[in-house]
């Protein structure tokens, strides 16, 4: 059984990436840029510890959660194209196509671990393409406040 510390630290550590996430989504919007989720989550992807997997399969599942969160609480049917519509425009064509690829989160809890498959594939764009996603939600759904996606996810628990 974990100790007290230990389940501590893990709350801590999930904490600071969900800070991360949220900085990262937070500087996209207003940077318009796919590169602050690149600075901030690129490092966090591609290791070879376990430790270093670890810390990206957290982020990973962060990522996941978040965006299946905005999947079941926005009322859309389609939220992929114009939440690629937005990438495409503000962030450019190239992360609107990459991001297509981790977009299963947004249709239906059974595909979301599809985007696994395509880890290698995108290497150190994954994790930004799901950030770029959830920024997109931000800026449509959110009146570009991610304290909107904050409260959701809160409320989701």
């Amino acid at each position: 059984m974990a100790k007290q510390q230990e389940l501590a630290d893990i709350a801590a550590a999930t904490n600071r990436i969900s800070e991360l996430v949220l900085d990262a989504v937070r500087a996209t919007l207003a940077e318009r840029s796919a590169e602050p989720a690149r600075q901030a989550l690129t490092p966090l992807s591609g290791g070879f510890t376990d430790e270093q997997r670890t810390i990206e399969l957290m982020v990973t599942l962060i990522l996941v959660r978040w965006l299946s969160v905005v999947r079941d609480h926005v009322e859309s049917t389609d939220l992929v194209e114009p939440v690629l519509a937005w990438i495409r425009d503000e962030l450019g064509p190239r992360y609107a196509a990459r991001a297509r690829y981790t977009s299963e989160p947004l249709v239906d809890e059974e595909r979301a671990a599809d985007i696994m498959g395509y880890r290698d594939a995108l290497r150190d764009d994954f994790l930004p393409s799901l950030a770029w996603q959830l920024a997109a939600a931000v800026a449509l759904h959110g009146d570009g406040s991610v304290e909107w996606l904050r409260d959701l996810v809160g409320r989701a628990g």
